[in-house]
C-alpha cells in the first residue's frame, strides 16, 4: 500500500513540474510579455534570406534625381514610443559588405561616393508613434554600371530603447537603368520555330508559333547600352525556353542596331540579313535570332513595345 501511495504522489510532482515548465515556456512565447526594438522597417523585398545582414535593391533611371526614402521603427509588443527616441543612423564600413560577399558568394562593392550625398542623419521617432524617415540622395548618372553598387547604413545609437540585432544594420543595392530597361509586351507578328536538324522545322510541335499573346517580357540593365531578356516564352507562353541563358541584346547608340548573344549559348546569334533593330520613336525592338544553327536549330523573331518600368 505505501508503494503504491508513493507511486501516485511522484507521478502527481511530476504531472505538476512538467505544467508549470510548460506554463513557463508558453509565457516566455508571448509577444506581450517581449521587448520593443528599434531597426530599419524593411524598404523592399529581401534579396537574400539568410545572410548576415539584409540586403534590398533598387533601380533608377540615369535621368532622375531620386531620394531613397528609409525608415526606421519601434516595433514590438508596445505599439507606440513612450517617448521621444532620437536615432542616430550612419554609414556601415566597407568590411560589412566583404562579411556579406563572403557568407553568400556574392561580388557586391561600395557604392561611388558620388553617386550619393548621405554621411550621416539623425531622425526622432515622436512620442506616440512608431516610426521615423529620412531620404538619401542618390545620383544615378553617377552609378558604375559594370558593379553591384551597395550602400551599407547602420543605426549606430539610439537615445532609448534596445537597437535590434537583426536590422540594425542593411545594405541598401542601388542600380541604374539605361534608356532601354523596363517591361516589354510582345506584339503580333512574333514567332518561334524549332528544327529537328538545321533545315527541317519541327512539326507537331507545340512550341512552335505565334508569340504575340505571350506574357510580358524584361529588360534588365546590364550596361549603359546592354540589357538582358527575362521571362522569354515558347508559343502559347507556357514555358520558359531554355539553352540560352542570360539573353542579352546590346543597342548601338548611334544607330540603334541591335547586337544579339547569350552568355549561356555562344552560338546565339543576329540572323544574317534579317532586322535588328530598336526604334527610340516608339520605344520598340525588333529582333531575329537564332542558336544552334548546325544541329537543332532554333529560330526566334520577337517584336515587344515599352509598357513600363521595372
Amino acid at each position: 500500500m505505501k508503494k503504491i501511495i508513493f507511486n501516485t504522489l511522484l507521478a502527481l510532482t511530476i504531472a505538476t513540474t512538467l505544467s508549470s515548465c510548460l506554463k513557463d515556456s508558453v509565457t516566455d512565447l508571448d509577444p506581450s510579455k517581449g521587448v520593443n526594438v528599434i531597426e530599419f522597417a524593411n524598404p523592399a523585398a529581401i534579396v537574400k534570406t539568410g545572410a548576415p545582414y539584409s540586403l534590398y535593391t533598387f533601380a533608377y533611371a540615369t535621368t532622375e534625381t531620386p531620394s531613397l526614402p528609409i525608415t526606421v521603427s519601434y516595433s514590438g509588443p508596445q505599439e507606440f514610443a513612450p517617448q521621444d527616441i532620437t536615432v542616430n543612423i550612419g554609414l556601415a564600413p566597407a568590411s560589412t559588405i566583404d562579411t556579406y560577399n563572403t557568407a553568400i558568394g556574392t561580388t557586391y562593392s561600395m557604392l561611388n561616393g558620388n553617386g550619393y550625398t548621405f554621411t550621416g542623419t539623425s531622425v526622432v521617432i515622436k512620442q506616440g508613434t512608431n516610426k521615423a524617415t529620412f531620404t538619401i540622395p542618390l545620383k544615378p548618372g553617377q552609378f558604375d554600371f559594370s558593379k553591384q553598387e551597395v550602400l551599407p547604413i547602420t543605426i549606430s545609437s539610439a537615445s532609448s530603447g534596445v537597437i535590434s540585432g537583426n536590422f540594425r544594420t542593411i545594405l541598401l543595392n542601388v542600380n541604374a537603368k539605361n534608356a532601354y530597361d523596363g517591361i516589354y509586351t510582345p506584339q503580333e507578328g512574333s514567332f518561334v520555330q524549332r528544327y529537328s536538324n538545321p533545315t527541317t522545322p519541327t512539326t507537331g510541335d507545340a512550341l512552335n508559333g505565334p508569340t504575340g499573346t505571350n506574357p510580358d517580357v524584361t529588360l534588365t540593365t546590364v550596361s549603359l547600352t546592354t540589357v538582358q531578356i527575362g521571362n522569354l516564352r515558347w508559343s502559347g507562353g507556357s514555358s520558359g525556353v531554355g539553352g540560352i541563358d542570360n539573353l542579352q541584346a546590346t543597342v548601338d547608340p548611334a544607330t540603334n542596331l541591335v547586337t544579339m548573344k547569350a552568355l549561356g549559348n555562344a552560338t546565339l546569334a543576329n540572323i544574317p540579313g534579317s532586322v535588328n533593330r530598336y526604334d527610340p520613336a516608339t520605344k520598340t525592338f525588333t529582333l531575329n535570332f537564332d542558336w544552334n544553327q548546325t544541329s537543332t536549330k532554333r529560330v526566334y523573331s520577337l517584336k515587344i513595345k515599352y509598357k513600363g518600368s521595372r
